[in-house]
């Protein structure tokens, strides 16, 4: 019994609990349970790569923290604020206590340390939002619009279709001309979606005449927002609030608590200055970044860093891509190597042929990759296919690692049985005539006259340097110094002339 009446209160205290916080901050646990995407962006926006690459360029950084904050206390009430040219609560009538803005207390609770850097990347795509806004005859006020949805983070996703700096959904982005295809989203292209997410909202306020639908609108849709209106005879936002996607009614209150930290106080944004050495190069045909990195050296991930637009590790045709200072140079010099190791290594279909997997005699024994090792080179030093190695060791590509082991059987030597012919003689008698097949010998290169010297630099293997020469192989290369796939920069290296 005792036990029971302490359950009891247990319960009766949770509950107290529940519609304390449901009273002080106007949210249910079911709402809280769904994570929000602009607390998401707000939190880790500092830690996102891009965005890390972009502020480690500009002489001037923002400090981590600001110390020097002189807002006043939260007063969801203050009509000091403008939208527009109105008060910002005219505006957004939803800042009554009837919708009580969470976000409030969250973007004050961090402001000194997230705005002065947050401020500071909205001071460099500034120029850029405000010249879409003017064009389109738009409030200054929304281009804190893209700081709310995905504090520039160019990948971010808000669970409901809207995608990139905008968070602009597939229909309206492609409407208002940007490209999306399964190589290329440029909704992640903070210039052409800005004109895009500009142009749509202007669209949008000339239809609904009311900020708070307009906004509705742009998260969730055009026909969601009327189906609702329609359904229940509503007029204004407050009437719809309870049916809309939980992700909706998180950017309009989100909205309009940022406008509330960005009025009080600019915690020390500076103008950053990043300076990108890049070198552009027009892709003609499409290429994976996979040669590049294999040839050239050039990561995939910093060029997916350069290139945020790509939604793959392929530039497609004609695609203007941009390389790190110095490497466009490399690439176009050694551009016919690269497409060459796509089509013959990356893309060559697999072929199956009978009895193709393991010689009947064969014998296997494990080979253990190295630097600089491809399958290329691995199956020419064991005169057998790539193909197969790839059988023998369950490979679905061409990806290997340093210390991974392969196993590869021996190629048969066994000569092949005489072969028994029956002829026919004029007196009708049977004559077996034994003849024993001949093989031609192997075809090898000739002896070298002479050889020139190599010293090898940072990023070469064997089959880089090899076709730099006409009529050399890496195999010749390996043969001829006595040495494996394994090369050290600095390293000299005799190329033989045939």
């Amino acid at each position: 019994m005792y036990l029971v009446q302490i359950l009891i209160n247990t319960l009766r205290l949770k509950s107290l609990l529940t519609l304390t916080l449901v009273v002080l901050f106007g949210v249910s646990f079911a709402q809280k349970a769904h994570p929000s995407i602009y607390k998401k962006e707000f939190k880790q926006f500092r830690k996102l790569e891009y965005n890390i690459n972009l502020i480690s360029r500009s002489k001037t950084r923002p400090d981590k923290k600001w110390d020097n904050y002189k807002g006043g206390a939260i007063n969801t009430s203050d009509s000091l604020f403008l939208f527009d040219d109105i008060f910002l609560s005219k505006a957004f009538p939803t800042n009554s206590d009837k919708i009580r803005n969470e976000y409030l207390a969250f973007y004050f609770s961090q402001k000194t340390a997230k705005c002065p850097t947050l401020f500071s990347l909205l001071k460099y795509y500034e120029q850029t939002i405000e010249k879409g806004l003017i064009e389109n005859d738009l409030p200054k006020e929304l281009k804190l619009l893209p700081v709310v949805c995905s504090a520039f983070n160019p990948n971010s996703d808000n669970g409901i279709g809207g995608y990139g700096y905008w968070h602009l959904n597939y229909p309206q982005a492609i409407k208002y001309g940007l490209t999306i295809n399964r190589f290329v989203d440029e909704r992640s292209d903070f210039e052409k979606s800005t004109k895009a997410a500009t142009l749509y909202i202007k669209d949008l306020y000339s239809m609904y005449n009311d900020w708070e639908l307009t906004l509705t609108a742009y998260s969730c849709g055009v026909s969601s927002v009327n189906k609702l209106l329609n359904r229940y005879k509503a007029k204004k936002y407050k009437e719809i609030f309870p049916f809309l996607p939980t992700e909706t009614k998180d950017l309009v209150q989100a909205f309009v608590a940022m406008n509330y930290i960005y009025n009080y106080d600019n915690y020390g944004a500076i103008d950053l200055n990043p300076i990108f050495n890049l070198d552009t190069i027009h892709i003609e045909r499409k290429l994976q970044l996979e040669a590049i990195n294999y040839v050239i050296g050039v990561k995939s991930k910093d060029l997916i860093l350069l290139n945020p637009t790509l939604t793959r590790e392929i530039l497609p045709n004609n695609f203007k891509a941009f390389f790190p200072k110095g490497k466009g140079e490399i690439f176009i010099e050694f551009k016919d190597s690269i497409y060459f190791y796509q089509d013959s290594v990356i893309n060559k279909p697999k072929t199956k042929e009978p009895g193709f997997t393991i010689p009947k005699d064969g014998k296997p024994y494990t080979y253990t990759v190295r630097s600089g090792d491809v399958l290329g080179l691995i199956a020419g030093k064991n005169n057998v296919r790539v193909s197969q190695i790839q059988d023998w060791n369950g490979l679905s590509g061409t990806r290997i690692n340093v210390g991974q082991k392969l196993t590869i059987y021996g190629k048969s030597t066994s000569k092949k049985k005489p072969e028994v012919r029956i002829q026919k003689i004029e007196n009708k008698e049977v004559k077996k005539t034994i003849t024993k097949e001949t093989s031609k010998p192997k075809t090898q290169n000739p002896s070298p006259k002479s050889y020139s010297t190599y010293i090898v630099k940072s990023g070469d293997n064997l089959w880089i340097i090899a076709k730099k020469y006409s009529g050399v192989s890496a195999q010749n290369i390996m043969d001829y110094n006595s040495i494996d796939g394994n090369l050290n920069i600095g390293q000299s290296i005799k190329i033989p002339k045939y």
